[in-house]
């Protein structure tokens, strides 16, 4: 199996079990977000977050599946 697709399922299950698994964790929404001297500087709504390693997700499963058919036809 071709590293791309296998990250690619990666991604897509933690995007879709992302809050479940950092509750088992411990840890929070924090990890989001860029935090300096307390103050929030910036953040990424977990949603968001689920979106990006979805899309990233699927992006690498058709890479993979695209090299893997090149690999076949030769």
């Amino acid at each position: 199996m071709n590293s791309n697709i296998i990250w690619g399922i990666v991604l897509l299950a933690l995007s879709l079990f992302l809050k479940p698994l950092l509750a088992i964790v411990g840890l929070n929404e924090r990890l989001f977000g860029l935090h300096w001297q307390g103050e929030t500087v910036f953040s990424l709504s977990p949603f968001l977050v689920r979106i990006i390693l979805a899309v990233i997700g699927i992006i690498m499963l058709i890479i993979g599946g695209m090299q893997v058919a090149k690999q076949k036809n030769e």
